[in-house]
């Protein structure tokens, strides 16, 4: 590992220390504000129109059959929040809040009853506070920001182990039969551990950092209104730069889905409706990270949605070290002013191939562009143009 990647594992690694676990707050009730706060999308919500388009149930008997901690420790706080309001759903309760009244519109067995009083027989009434009990923890360790300088470089305050098991009983692909998930370690090596991934019958061989992998797998809807739950393993590379990868059960097999950027299995970054969102690092202008946004294509697989520019965020300060030109459009000569040694500037962000728009002291915004690892319109490396740069990676 070199100087810079071993920068970047010890700072993470600090970060991590010293961020304090969040207050956890009451325990939710029917029908309100999700603890783990996600923004909600309007795309591809269910309604009364599509009924049947979606998986039927998180937990098909929740009403006459206990939930244990194996159905419950690996899945995130969405399907939690689902499975205990449509415990409510069965007997009827309208809901107020619009993205569950389409939600439980979209659910065949679902009819509206403006005179359920709430309720619950005792199996419900347990299950209830059995999943309470998991969105409490869930809400106490959302994403959250390592260091000041680059808003994008995200991890958990406090590790899942304690909240997590290394076998779960969900029904992965809506079928109405609860499958068995297991991870098994089943090699030690220097770097990397070997571990085995079972549904059932069907096994895959995984590999995973031995400095960050654990026993435990999660369970996630990456869309609501498909029949799947997907299984994320989160891991941290030789990079200290983290990943997940995602797979699906289609009945007979594991599929992988992709690996993708970031700790990403979450509802923070998954938005329910077939999108997620990443950090990723760029290295074209500083070492910086940026959000990317991937969807679910017609093969249940992630596909990258890649955007014109990304922000940096917050901007970070530089002071010019040579004389160089900013550019008024991307990619074009089009000289707009010129900066001077001394001069201080704002990179905001850029596309991830070289070109970045910088705002200079008097409010000016303009484009940059590396070129064979050069300022464009210097003869001098990128990295020897300003002090200010961030090379953490």
């Amino acid at each position: 590992m070199n100087n810079r990647k071993y920068q970047l594992f010890c700072l993470l690694a600090a970060g991590m220390l010293q961020i304090a676990g969040c207050e956890t707050r009451p325990a939710a009730q029917p029908d309100q504000v999700p603890q783990i706060q996600a923004e909600k999308s309007n795309q591809g919500k269910a309604s009364a129109e599509n009924r049947g388009t979606g998986r039927e149930y998180i937990f098909q008997d929740s009403d006459k059959t206990l939930l244990t901690e194996e159905n419950l420790s690996n899945i995130d706080s969405r399907m939690l929040e689902l499975a205990r309001n449509e415990i409510f759903a069965r007997h009827g309760l309208v809901f107020k809040r619009p993205d569950l009244k389409d939600y439980f519109a979209g659910k065949r067995w679902y009819t509206p009853d403006e005179d359920y009083n709430g309720s619950l027989s005792d199996t419900e009434s347990r299950n209830i506070k059995l999943i309470q009990k998991h969105e409490k923890l869930m809400s106490a360790n959302q994403l959250e920001k390592l260091w000041d300088v680059d808003d994008h470089v995200l991890g958990y305050p406090q590790g899942d182990e304690s909240i997590r098991l290394p076998a779960a009983n969900v029904d992965l692909n809506g079928d109405g039969t609860v499958e068995h998930i297991q991870m098994t370690l089943t090699q030690h090596y220097e770097v990397t551990d070997e571990w085995s991934l079972s549904v059932n019958d069907s096994k895959l061989k995984i590999e995973l950092s031995d400095s960050y992998s654990t026993s435990y797998f999660k369970i996630v809807d990456s869309n609501i209104n498909d029949p799947y739950f997907e299984i994320a393993l989160e891991d941290s590379n030789e990079s200290a730069q983290f990943t997940t990868d995602y797979y699906y059960y289609n009945g007979h097999d594991l599929i992988h889905m992709g690996t993708l950027d970031g700790l990403t299995a979450n509802a923070q970054s998954l938005d329910g409706h077939g999108t997620v969102t990443t950090s990723r690092q760029a290295i074209d202008l500083q070492c910086w990270f940026y959000l990317e946004t991937f969807k679910l294509d017609g093969e249940h697989m992630w596909k990258e949605s890649p955007a014109d520019f990304y922000p940096m965020e917050p901007p970070t300060p530089w002071v010019a070290k040579v004389r160089f030109p900013i550019y008024t459009t991307s990619g074009q000569d089009d000289i707009l002013k010129w900066v001077e040694p001394g001069d201080s500037v704002y990179f905001q962000g850029g596309d991830t191939e070289g070109k970045g728009k910088i705002k200079t002291e008097d409010g000016t915004t303009g484009w940059i562009q590396v070129k064979d690892g050069h300022l464009s319109g210097t003869d001098t490396d990128i990295y020897d143009c300003f002090e200010g740069l961030l090379l953490y990676g």
